[in-house]
Order: C-alpha cells, then sequence, then structure tokens
C-alpha cells in the first residue's frame, strides 16, 4: 500500500512538472533558449561555399576613403550602372533607397538663371539673352545627376531598385496613393492573407528614377525576433489587402524574366516561376545563411577604378549596397554580428537559387507536443519504478537523441524541430522526481542510523582509528552517553589535545557534560583548554592569535597537564631550539620507543600562498632525496609528514655541539683534527653527490662534533627551501661567505659547489677567518666572485705546507678547476696530515 501511494505521489509530481512545461510551449516561454539553440545549428550549417551567382559590390570604408564620404554624388552611381551594363550584368540591384531628388543648390541655382534669361528673351526678343538661357540650361543638364542616373537605369534596363514599407496596421486604408510604377510592381491576381506581415505607409523610389525603364521595384524591410536577431526575411507584406514583394524576389523575378503575375502565393508557400520557396503563416522565410567570408565581395572604388576584370560581372546578379563603419544598414544574424543588408538580400537570393531553405513544417509542432507528453510519461511512470543508475542512462540517452537529433535534422536537411521544450520536459521531471525520491531516502537512512546505535559507535571508533576525529565525532553525537560512551568520548577528546585541536576536545567535553558534569576531570580539563585557547599561540591554528614562526606545539603556563601533543605520530616531549623557519622538538616515536629530532617548517608563514603548494612538494622530494642517505658522517631522516599547517623531519637525535663553536680564533682545534674533520665531511659529500642528492649549505653550523667524537652532516633536504623563504632572507644574506660564484649568481649547481663552501670552512676552521670580507653584501659577493682569496698562510704560518694548495684548488672560481669530487679533496687532506705527522715526527728525533 505504501509503494502504491509512493507512486501516486511521483505520478502528481511528474505531471505538476509536465503541465508547467506545456504551458510554456504553448505561449513561447522559452522560446529565448531556442532561438540560441536555433544559432548554434545554423552557423553548423553555414559551413558551406556561396555560389557564383551573386556577387556585392559595397560601398565600404576604403571607398569611402579613396572616393569620399556617403552620399556621393548620384552620377557616381550613374557611372557604375554603365559599367556594370556593359560587364554583361544579368541583374543590378540597389540596395538603398533613393527617395527624393538629390540636394543640388547649384544645379537650382542655375535652372533659376537659366528661366529667367528666358523670360528676358521672350519679353525684349533679344537674341543674346535667348543664347545665355540655352547656355545655361546645357550647363543645368550637365550638373543634373538625377538625370544621369535615370538615363542610365533607362539604357541599362536591368536595374531593380528598393523601397521600404513602413510596418504597422493602420485603421482602414492609409489613403495614400501608391504611384503608377510601383504600382504594377505588386503581386497581380493574390489576394493577402491577413496574416502577412501588415504594413500601413511606404517610401518609394523617386518618380524620375522609378519611371526609368527599371526592371522591379522590391521592398527591404527586416523582420528580427524579439532579440534582435534577424533569423528570416519577409518575402511579401500586406498594404490594403494586396501583396508587395520583397527585393530579394524582385530581382529574382528580373533575373529569371517573369513578370508579376508569375507569382503564387499560399499558406505555407510561395512561388515564382518554378522555385517554390517555404515561408510562414506571415509571409516570412527563415534565412539559410552562408557563411560570411566564402561570400563573393568587391569594392565599389575597385570597380570603379577597373581594378577588377569586367568578366567577374557578366551573367551575374550585382547588388550594390552599403557596408560601412557607422551604416546603419547592419544587422544581427545566426552566422555573425554588423551583417550588412545587401548580404542578407544575397544570402535569399542564393537560397532561392539552390534550393538550400530551413523549413518549419506544419507537423512541427505536432511532433514537438508528441516528445514533450511521451517524456512528461516517462518521468511520471517510469522513473519512480526503476533504479536511480538506469533512469539516469536512459534518461540521458533520451536527452542525447533529442538534441542530437534535432542538430542533424537542422544541418543536413533544413527541418527546424523544437528541442528546448522536450529536454525540459525531461531535465525539469526528472531533476524533480529524482531529488525528491533522494530527499524521502536520505531522511529514511538518518531514521535508520538514529535507530541503529552500535553502527554510528562501530563507524566512530572506526574514523577515529584512522585519525579522522572530526568524522568520529558526527558518528558519537548519535550515540547515547551511556558510562561505556564517556569513556569512549574522554579518549577522543584527548586525542584532539594531541593535536592541538584544543576548541575540539572543549567541545567533545561539552557534549560529555551535557549528560554528567562530574565524569572524571572534564570540568577542569575543558576550562584549562579554554584558557589556553584564548591566550596561547599554538600550531595549526588553535589559538585565537594567528600561528606566527614563534608558534609551538607545546603548552605552558599552568596547563602543562594536558595530554602530550603529537606530530603524525611521534610524541612531542619538549622543544630542543628554534629554527630560521620552525622549531626543533625532543620526540619519540611510539612504535618502537625510540627518540629522535623533530624540525618543523610553517610553509603559510614563508611563503606567499601561490608559491605554498610548489614548495612544499619540493620539500617533501628533498626530503625523500635525503632519506635515501645512509652515511657514518650525514644525519639520518626518518620521516617526513604533514600535521596541520605544521610540515616536520624526523631524524636522528644527536648530542655534540656544532663546528661554529670553532670558529674562532681562540677556540680553534688542531689543525691535524680539522683536517680529519673536513675529510669525513667530504666523504660524506662525495656519497651523497653520487645519490644526486647537493647540500647547498655547507657551513660550520651544519656540521656536528657529537660527544662521541663523531662527524655529522646535518639538514640535508631543507637547506634548498630554507634558502627561498622569506624569513630566511638574513640566514640567507648572512651566510654568502661559503657560497660558489655560481650559487651567488644563481646558476644551476652540483657537488662542486658543496665542496667550495667545504673549502672556506676548512680555511676558517685553520685559521679563525673567512677567506673573502667586505663591508656589505655587495661588496662581499663581488670579491667570490672576482678577486683572489687571502692566502691562508698570512694568516697562521704554522700550518702544514700542503693546505696552501688544496684551500686554492677548493676555492676557484670556474668549477671545472676545483675537486670534481669529494674523495679527492678527502684523499688530498689526509695524505697531507700524514706527512705533517710524518715530518713532525722526523724532527722530534
Amino acid at each position: 500500500m505504501k509503494k502504491f501511494q509512493f507512486a501516486w505521489l511521483d505520478v502528481a509530481i511528474g505531471a505538476a512538472v509536465s503541465v508547467a512545461v506545456l504551458l510554456l510551449f504553448m505561449f513561447n516561454g522559452a522560446d529565448g533558449l531556442e532561438n540560441k539553440l536555433y544559432d548554434m545549428r545554423a552557423k553548423m550549417r553555414s559551413r558551406g561555399k556561396a555560389g557564383d551567382k551573386v556577387v556585392l559590390v559595397a560601398i565600404d570604408d576604403k571607398s569611402q576613403a579613396e572616393i569620399g564620404r556617403w552620399p556621393w554624388p548620384r552620377n557616381y552611381m550613374a557611372e557604375m550602372v554603365d559599367q556594370l551594363t556593359e560587364s554583361g550584368a544579368e541583374v543590378i540591384g540597389l540596395d538603398m533607397v533613393f527617395d527624393k531628388p538629390e540636394l543640388n543648390p547649384g544645379l537650382d541655382k542655375m535652372r533659376e538663371l537659366a528661366k529667367s534669361y528666358e523670360e528676358q528673351a521672350a519679353g525684349k526678343a533679344t537674341a543674346p539673352a535667348m543664347q545665355v538661357s540655352d547656355v545655361l540650361k546645357k550647363t543645368a543638364a550637365e550638373l543634373d545627376n538625377d538625370d544621369k542616373l535615370a538615363n542610365s537605369l533607362a539604357f541599362s534596363q536591368k536595374a531593380v531598385l528598393a523601397m521600404y514599407f513602413i510596418p504597422g496596421q493602420g485603421i482602414g486604408k492609409s489613403g495614400k496613393a501608391v504611384p503608377a510604377e510601383v504600382e504594377k510592381n505588386f503581386v497581380a491576381n493574390v489576394k493577402a492573407d491577413p496574416e502577412v506581415t501588415p504594413v500601413q505607409d511606404f517610401v518609394a523610389p523617386f518618380d524620375k528614377f522609378a519611371a526609368a525603364g527599371v526592371k522591379a521595384i522590391g521592398t527591404i524591410n527586416t523582420a528580427p525576433s524579439i532579440d534582435g536577431v534577424e533569423r528570416s526575411v519577409p518575402l511579401v507584406v500586406n498594404y490594403e489587402g494586396r501583396l508587395f514583394p520583397s527585393f530579394p524576389l524582385q530581382v529574382l523575378r528580373a533575373y529569371y524574366k517573369l513578370e508579376s503575375n508569375d507569382f503564387r502565393y499560399s499558406d505555407g508557400q510561395l512561388v515564382l516561376g518554378n522555385a517554390k520557396i517555404p515561408v510562414d503563416p506571415n509571409g516570412r522565410m527563415l534565412v539559410d545563411f552562408i557563411n560570411r567570408e566564402t561570400f563573393p565581395r568587391r569594392y565599389f572604388s575597385d570597380v570603379r577604378n577597373k581594378k577588377v576584370p569586367a568578366e567577374a560581372f557578366t551573367g551575374k546578379i550585382v547588388l550594390i549596397g552599403m557596408d560601412s563603419t557607422g551604416a546603419l544598414d547592419q544587422h544581427i544574424t545566426p552566422s555573425g554580428n554588423n551583417i550588412p543588408g545587401m548580404e542578407i538580400h544575397g544570402n535569399v537570393i542564393q537560397a532561392i537559387l539552390n534550393n538550400s531553405f530551413i523549413v518549419r513544417t506544419t507537423w512541427a509542432p505536432r511532433a514537438e507536443l508528441a516528445l514533450c507528453i511521451l517524456f512528461a510519461l516517462f518521468v511520471s511512470l517510469a522513473i519512480p519504478h526503476i533504479s536511480a543508475g538506469k533512469s539516469a542512462i536512459v534518461s540521458a540517452v533520451l536527452l542525447a537523441s533529442t538534441v542530437g537529433g534535432g542538430f542533424y535534422l537542422f544541418a543536413a536537411s533544413g527541418y527546424w524541430l523544437k528541442i528546448v521544450y522536450p529536454s525540459l520536459m525531461l531535465i525539469a521531471g526528472y531533476t524533480v522526481v529524482v531529488s525528491k525520491r533522494y530527499l524521502y531516502q536520505e531522511k529514511r537512512t538518518e531514521k535508520l542510523e538514529g535507530e541503529s546505535v552500535e553502527t554510528n559507535k562501530m563507524l566512530g571508533l572506526s574514523f577515529q582509528g584512522q585519525g579522522m576525529l572530526d568524522m568520529a565525532f558526527e558518528k558519537f553525537r548519535r550515540v547515547p552517553i551511556d558510562a561505556g560512551m564517556k569513556d569512549t568520548l574522554y579518549n577522543l577528546a584527548l586525542d584532539f589535545e594531541r593535536k592541538r585541536q584544543l576548541n575540539k576536545a572543549v567541545a567533545v567535553y561539552d557534549h560529555i557534560m551535557s549528560a554528567d558534569k562530574n565524569f572524571k576531570d572534564i570540568a577542569t580539563r575543558a576550562e584549562k583548554l579554554r584558557i589556553a585557547g584564548e591566550t596561547m599561540i599554538f600550531g595549526g591554528g588553535l589559538g585565537k592569535k594567528s600561528a606566527s614562526a614563534d608558534s609551538t606545539v607545546m603548552v605552558g603556563g599552568g596547563v602543562g597537564d594536558l595530554a602530550k601533543p603529537q606530530l603524525g605520530r611521534y610524541e612531542v616531549l619538549k622543544e630542543l631550539g628554534k629554527g630560521a623557519m620552525g622549531i626543533v622538538y625532543l620526540g619519540k616515536d611510539p612504535k618502537i620507543n625510540r627518540e629522535v629530532a623533530i624540525k618543523t617548517l610553517r610553509f603559510e608563514d614563508e611563503f606567499d600562498a601561490s608559491d605554498q603548494k610548489e614548495m612544499k612538494e619540493r620539500f617533501f622530494r628533498e626530503a625523500e632525496s635525503a632519506g635515501r642517505l645512509v652515511h657514518p658522517n650525514i644525519v639520518t631522516i626518518y620521516d617526513a609528514g604533514e600535521d596541520g599547517d605544521i610540515s616536520y623531519i624526523a631524524m636522528e637525535l644527536l648530542s655534540g655541539t656544532d663546528l661554529k663553536d670553532f670558529s674562532t680564533k681562540d677556540k680553534l682545534l688542531p689543525s691535524n683534527e680539522v683536517c680529519e674533520i673536513i675529510a669525513k665531511v667530504a666523504d660524506a659529500l662525495d656519497y651523497a653527490h653520487s645519490e644526486g642528492v647537493v647540500h647547498r649549505d655547507i657551513k660550520p653550523a651544519n656540521i656536528m662534533r657529537l660527544t662521541d667524537g663523531r662527524i655529522k652532516v646535518a639538514d640535508f633536504g631543507i637547506a634548498r627551501i630554507t634558502s627561498q623563504s622569506k624569513t630566511a632572507t638574513g640566514t640567507v644574506m648572512g651566510t654568502p661567505s661559503y657560497m660558489a660564484p655560481e650559487q651567488l649568481a644563481g646558476h644551476k649547481v652540483d657537488g662542486r659547489a658543496d665542496l667550495f663552501s667545504l673549502g672556506v670552512t676548512l680555511y676558517e676552521l685553520l685559521t679563525g677567518e673567512k677567506p673573502f670580507t667586505g663591508e656589505s653584501i655587495a661588496t662581499l659577493m663581488f670579491r667570490i666572485a672576482n678577486e683572489p682569496h687571502t692566502a691562508i698562510m698570512t694568516h697562521r704560518a704554522d700550518l702544514p705546507a700542503g693546505v696552501q694548495a688544496i684551500i686554492d684548488k677548493a676555492l676557484q672560481k670556474k668549477p671545472d678547476e676545483r675537486y670534481a669530487r669529494g674523495a679527492d679533496l678527502a684523499r688530498d687532506l689526509r695524505a697531507m696530515a700524514q706527512r705533517s705527522m710524518a715530518a713532525g715526527a722526523g724532527a722530534g728525533a
């Protein structure tokens, strides 16, 4: 019974969505979106090339730059008509309305003077006045550009002129008489259908041109859609119950040598001779636009200057029109913006010549309605009874078929079916019904989860074991707080403390206190955590103050009895010291009970947000490379990881001091011991270099002398990161004394740069002085890169004789002239030490 009721609810929801979409369909509520899809399909279909029967002559910016700004004297148009007539053009269409005489004040004055002299000659019968009158009349005739254009049109007998009808439905007849030369262009013996686009007035060609024996006159009216895009063109307009044909139709009538009574018109079709043209009830034709770049186009100035061969126009339909910046005759079409009117008319003519039409058939609305109803039934009756996966697949197939079929029929055959409404029916219906189903199922799932206490508890424990503490707390919240649950929550709060997420630990304690305020020490612990969260600075963004390079994972100030913090799996015992980018802690690996040194780095404080990801990746790559190094004179790296916003390296715990303590003159070690220390470091570097790892920051501070006498090289893996840190600027600027010239120059370095740094370290440990000094960083860098180092014997004359040669080779400016390997430097140092000891023994004997 419940299943039956559930299905009926889905049917009702699907029906409601279906009715809403059907109302949109009936009232064209989504035609804006449909028009966008129409334009996409029209562009797909417009890839073809234009034919060779229509040629456009454009009055463009280039022509106006050469001839002068429009309007031009009409004798220029007369010359063009004559030129095209001589070239053998079949039809010459003037795609602009010449409705008034040309503005020519000089001509008017000349005619006025001629008339005056003619009157003088008539009154006084003087021959000179008559002669002057005749001269003035001849001059006026030469200046009359309208006569010249009329004569050219009459001579050509191939011209088609344009006129314009003012849209709108007038009340009754306008009473404006139609000129006789225009009258004969109406479609003969055909009464206008009332649905054909009505017009109420007209702008006709100047009577001198209309009576010049032109082939035909047609209207250049357009019919943009509500969004301003011209997808269709009215082929006929309705003026006082009669049909007047469009300019493209009249051009075709002239081309086919037909008369006005050769037109036939009925609903859905306009016949011109043998051409059957599909139109809508308003007399409009959907234009099958051709891609603009393929339409033949000539420029008026080039044709006038005989730069275009006459054969280009022989037997062709030639349209002359505006195509300049700022011209009013610019239109938006599916194929592009700023399309001139003559190009639209050319597309209409080309489509009719090629019998290539976009058709909105009479059965299209019925097919669309049938699809909408089919999809409504699918949404209401099918989706509720099949699985979500199957319904998604079927819906996707139906949608793809509808959209793909609509695009294919349009692009391949020119049939326009509206695909928005069936698609909207499917998408909206599917979304609403499936969303309702999932909301219902989600409520049932929540109810079941609430009833299954044991399931939530087991899930919470699983999440806690994986370190997903937030998700564990979410599951534990759904479990009643009994005695066992209190202990479980208490342990979760301790885990939050160890992760330094003190506010979340407080939230867990508060949750326990909602059931038992006196459980263990939760009240005391919660209060201490609140104080710590308000007054202390912690890593991981836990305190109210922002974390910084000084932030610590340790908690002090009277709250030291809280759970010991952790970094990854390591338990943090205490701070050992502070470095350039973070703090070094004493830690313990609980799995094997081994103490380690944990060096932390906080990228959020050291690098810009854009660099953090890259630097973290580089940090772990460097740590991985350093972690592969196993050598008695290299500090061993055990692990690297992240905990919150802290990245860390767990490494061998050392007891001793670095060689910086032995780099001053009053604390120098014996020279033979220094040579052996540097030899061991050279051996370590030789091994690291063979593994592809370069240290980049060899200096006394990074060489450890342990309490048992062993030597360890530290900070492999983070030296390169530290050198690019913004807070490490002081550190970097403090250690250029040890850098090789190529390293200071920012060039790519290899192991020989480390050996240069080791040479500087050797020099300093033997003398208490650096080989290069300067009053400023710039001076120091210049001397390292360009000047020789101070001879070591000038500082300490008792050094072994061979040390100068070793120092000189290690500190060569060019890497190729230094020691190629650390092993070579170690060999020379040990050999020198043996010679020195032997010499000392001989002297003692």
